[in-house]
């Protein structure tokens, strides 16, 4: 059994989304975006930690953007075949499936219902199916301290409890054993000099209080006098290769040793009357890639149970199929989930992204807006320049990408599958074959605009690009005044569809930009095209030689054409991180 599908209406900065789930699902998205909320959601349902009070919701739990009073969370139970669900749920079960609802509004009291037609869901008497199904729930304040006090007797408990008759009657004798060790450990403590005479001022001070203390002394002992209770209130340590007690390490390993012991408290209690769901924050917490990429898949495969896991680890997400990953975004400030969640499209999209696919996990899912580029040069000279003239795009959590080349289809389709906003810019290079020349960086971005942007081939800029292509190749020596204007219009068109195209390219038009002077210097030429040379000439490395050498000069660009895609992705997530209409300042 596993959720397959929840709805939410109206809880929190949630309007009105359905979410697909699978049977290990990884939760992605940037901060205050919904993934906690969207796990309370689940937790209001299957959470038994939380009581009626909890159930009963706040005011500020209703989604304030649209003045929503009434709260809906539907979950759908796929794939049923345990016999403690089964019997709970009997004939609310059809195809292996049931339905759970809780509704609730500001002036009535928290209701269920359950069913296996989600039209016809019955009130059904509070949560009793608890019993049978459950959510165990790890925050991202995940204390191990705390956790080992709390928990310590139930563990020991329990794995006391699932000892064979010889076992547990060799650990008696053993109990006994050490209860002899101890008392004379005490004995031998009482007799050390320093420690008997340490407190013999307190003694004789308490004798003079009360004659109740003459036949009582208080005296230092190593540990519990009592063995059982010595060994229930055992401390976690490693133990060195030698068998000395270490003490536990720093946040990272002590984030490691929590999550081993709440996973083995699971397995130990796992039982057939009950079907148990996972829920885990950031589990990433403290640890360096490698270890991130470890635990991710610990946690996986430690459990058959259905396991969702919040990240914002791109090390977590590689470990994570695609059609398995959950994004959610903002839109107006209400949390939308792209492809409606866990999806075959979105594996479907990733299949074309190959050996590339680790560098868009890393990237694109996590970030609110895209800018793609052909390569490193381009991703070194725009994000200095953003940072010079005040786009901050951290800030915005804008990503610079380099598609290593042309290709830049594969990334536009991931992007348009997460409903990620994105621009992209190619060199408007000529390509010359058999006497023939043409715009290959214009054909390359109108082929892009009719595979993946338009909506038909009858649209405006399609239909114009069909009646006019031919003006994009030429024959001549010269570059025809028709195939020159074709260009400027078409540019024109694309930007519009965040697609840009160099007047050049990007050394060519910084060659004539005002940084002209500042690349004559560096390179000592004058002429364009001698400087040009030296640029494409190990373009990445010049590129950040340039640039660490006249990044103040930068500046000078702020109102220059080249700037045009930063500011159109600024405009296009502006909407999304302001939508009160408050302006986005580049």
């Amino acid at each position: 059994m596993y959720i397959s599908e929840v709805n939410i209406k109206g809880f929190r900065n949630f309007e009105n989304t359905t979410i697909n789930l699978t049977n290990k699902t990884l939760i992605i998205g940037a901060n205050d975006i919904g993934k906690t909320n969207f796990i309370y959601a689940l937790r209001i349902i299957f959470d038994k930690s939380l009581n009626e009070n909890d159930l009963e919701l706040y005011d500020t739990d209703y989604n304030a953007y649209t003045e929503a009073d009434e709260i809906e969370i539907t979950v759908c139970l796929s794939g049923i075949v345990e016999d403690c669900l089964k019997s709970h749920f009997g004939g609310d079960i059809k195809d292996g499936k049931t339905y759970i609802r809780y509704k609730n509004n500001k002036k009535g009291n928290y209701q269920i219902y359950g069913g296996y037609d989600i039209n016809l869901l019955e009130l059904k008497q509070g949560r009793n199916y608890l019993k049978c199904i459950c959510i165990e729930y790890v925050d991202t304040n995940r204390d191990l301290y705390s956790f080992i006090r709390r928990e310590r007797a139930k563990l020991l408990a329990t794995s006391k409890d699932n000892l064979n008759d010889s076992d547990f009657l060799n650990d008696q004798n053993s109990i006994e054993d050490i209860q002899k060790d101890l008392n004379e450990i005490n004995e031998k403590v009482d007799n050390l000099n320093y420690i008997k005479n340490a407190l013999s001022i307190v003694n004789d001070e308490l004798n003079k209080l009360s004659v109740h203390n003459e036949d009582q002394n208080i005296s230092f002992v190593a540990g519990k006098n009592d063995a059982k209770k010595m060994l229930d209130n055992l401390d976690l340590a490693y133990l060195s290769t030698d068998k000395s007690p270490l003490l536990l390490g720093g946040d990272g390993r002590n984030n490691q040793i929590f999550l081993a012991t709440w996973s083995s408290k699971q397995k130990m209690q796992k039982s057939s009357a009950q079907v148990t769901i996972f829920a885990i924050e950031e589990p990433e917490a403290h640890l360096h890639p490698h270890q991130q990429r470890k635990l991710s898949k610990y946690l996986l495969d430690i459990f058959e149970e259905q396991v969702l896991i919040t990240t914002h680890s791109p090390h977590i997400a590689s470990n994570f199929r695609p059609d398995k990953i959950v994004r959610i975004y903002a839109k107006n400030k209400i949390s939308c989930v792209a492809q409606g969640g866990c999806s075959k499209n979105l594996g479907m999209t990733f299949e074309d992204f190959g050996y590339r696919l680790n560098a868009i996990t890393s990237e694109l899912f996590f970030c609110n807006g895209v800018f793609l580029v052909e390569g490193p040069s381009e991703k070194m000279f725009y994000t200095a320049l953003s940072q010079k003239i005040g786009i901050d795009i951290d800030r915005f959590n804008l990503s610079i990408i380099s598609v290593e080349g042309i290709s830049f289809k594969p990334y536009i389709k991931v992007c348009k599958a997460l409903d990620i906003p994105f621009v992209m810019r190619t060199d408007n290079d000529i390509y010359f074959k058999d006497g023939t020349s043409k715009f290959s960086g214009l054909s390359r971005a109108v082929g892009i605009y009719n595979e993946l942007i338009s909506s038909s081939r009858q649209d405006p800029i399609s239909q114009y690009w069909i009646e006019n292509k031919s003006e994009n190749e030429w024959n001549t020596s010269q570059i025809p005044p028709e195939s020159l204007e074709l260009n400027k219009t078409m540019r024109e068109k694309l930007k519009t569809f965040n697609i840009f195209l160099s007047n050049t390219d990007l050394e060519y038009d910084l060659v004539e930009s005002k940084l002209k002077l500042s690349l004559s210097i560096h390179y000592n030429e004058k002429d364009n095209n001698s400087i040009v040379k030296r640029m494409q000439k190990n373009k990445a490395e010049n590129m950040l030689e340039y640039l660490e050498k006249h990044y103040d000069t930068l500046y000078i660009l702020k109102n220059d054409d080249i700037l045009l895609p930063l500011k159109k992705l600024v405009s296009l997530i502006a909407p999304e991180v302001h939508p009160l209409g408050v302006k986005a300042n580049p």
